[in-house]
């Protein structure tokens, strides 16, 4: 193999889970591809929302393009998270996220956090699955508009490690810069979810 995945649920005594992802790579492998985020994608039914974070906002960010963004306390709409780009894309995301909530009007949903002191991880959360904002590898098959996206009767939240960053060097061409990318290497990323009651 080359790779291996390995996720494990703890549940402790008063309900609350913990979720690990460890993954394992093979160095010798042939291909050694990018990857574009290590994490988990979960899916809620529409009524919750609303996003409640403390993480860099209000406007989505990645981890080469955050630094105009402050860390703080935001709550926001999932209808609002989506940028209404040309073409679908990636959107929505923030970095440097210790706590992020999905709820419903009733302030009840989950929460998720970043389990280890003084680490952090990524978050999304759209009315879109990614496959929804990608036309595939020849964008001139398929051309489609953020107009003609029809959202979904669901949340679909993102909780990652890490995702690859936007590259921004030369008008959108060029991939990023080495340290903000997502080499073959083993990842492993510990996360909290408990109810928000």
């Amino acid at each position: 193999l080359d790779a291996t995945l390995a996720i494990s649920y703890t549940l402790d005594a008063t309900g609350n889970l913990i979720v690990n992802e460890k993954l394992d790579v093979n160095e010798e492998a042939k291909e050694k591809p990018q990857m574009f985020r290590f994490g988990m994608q979960w899916v809620m039914p529409e009524e919750y929302g609303t996003v409640q974070y403390y993480g860099r906002g209000p406007i989505e960010n990645y981890i080469d393009r955050n630094h105009s963004q402050r860390i703080g306390l935001y709550t926001q709409q999932v209808s609002d998270q989506y940028w209404g780009y040309i073409r679908p894309q990636e959107s929505g995301n923030h970095t440097d996220v210790r706590m992020w909530s999905v709820v419903n009007k009733a302030g009840r949903g989950l929460k998720f956090l970043a389990m280890s002191e003084g680490k952090t991880m990524e978050a999304s959360a759209l009315p879109y699955l990614p496959a929804d904002l990608d036309d595939g590898p020849r964008k001139d098959a398929h051309q489609s508009h953020s107009g003609d996206l029809t959202p979904r009767p669901f949340t679909v939240v993102q909780i990652q490690q890490r995702q690859f960053g936007m590259g921004c060097v030369n008008s959108w061409g060029a991939w990023p810069r080495g340290e903000y990318q997502m080499p073959w290497q083993d990842y492993d990323f510990t996360y909290f979810v408990t109810a928000v009651k």
